[in-house]
């Protein structure tokens, strides 16, 4: 009888932490104590501590000598470079996705899609935030290439952070939800010059919003 070996001290600190930054219950640029955290958790601080270097190396968490730990937090000029990541990661995992596997990736998308709209309906934010992120992770599912994924899997928290940092804009969810069925649409047609303008017009309109939103969440971004 093989045993499940139990999550270590540090790998429940780690998920605990990055669910929290992601779901946007620890906001973007507040600071984070050990202490509170370990007596939140009943740890030690150990675990805690190298809890926090992982999502260091995630870019979920700047760490700094005297100062402590605090939730990332971007500036305009970092939101465009990640847009621009994801506008060229993305765009070349399509057009792999639908040489290799359009089927499948059209019935993928379009599952996710019609949960999205259920969710939404019910008012469930959090799991529809959680499904705009598998909406883009699908993608790299049917491109069929690790080196893609793992370039795209360690930024994925922080581009679910900030998903979750715009959702609270006035009509954002509801704009992104639109472009995610235009784009489903445009997987199950095959069009990939459709795609690439769809996926160019949804990504940019994140580097228009976090501008909108530095203003209108002034107040909320770091508490």
């Amino acid at each position: 009888m093989v045993l499940e070996r139990p999550k270590s001290l540090r790998e429940l600190a780690l998920v605990h932490l990055r669910n929290s930054i992601i779901d946007g219950s620890l906001k973007m640029g507040q600071t984070l104590s050990e202490r509170s955290i370990s007596e939140e958790l009943g740890v030690s601080k150990s675990p805690v501590r190298e809890a926090l270097a992982q999502l260091r190396d995630e870019g979920l968490v700047s760490i700094e000598p005297q100062k402590g730990a605090r939730v990332f937090s971007l500036t305009d000029e970092e939101v465009t470079q990640i847009c621009d990541f994801r506008q060229a990661i993305e765009t070349a995992a399509f057009e792999l996705a639908l040489s290799r596997d359009p089927e499948g990736l059209a019935k993928s998308m379009q599952r996710v899609v019609d949960n999205m709209a259920r969710e939404r309906a019910a008012g469930n934010e959090k799991a529809y935030l959680a499904l705009d992120t598998a909406f883009h992770q699908m993608i790299f599912e049917h491109a069929g290439n690790d080196y893609l994924t793992a370039s795209y899997t360690r930024y994925v928290g922080k581009i679910a952070a900030l998903r979750t940092h715009l959702a609270r804009l006035p009509q954002h969810t509801e704009l992104s939800f639109e472009e995610h069925q235009c784009i489903a649409r445009a997987v199950r047609e095959g069009d990939m010059q459709v795609i690439r303008s769809l996926l160019a017009e949804h990504i940019d309109r994140t580097r228009q919003a976090y501008k909108s939103a530095t203003i209108v969440l002034e107040g909320t971004v770091a508490q």
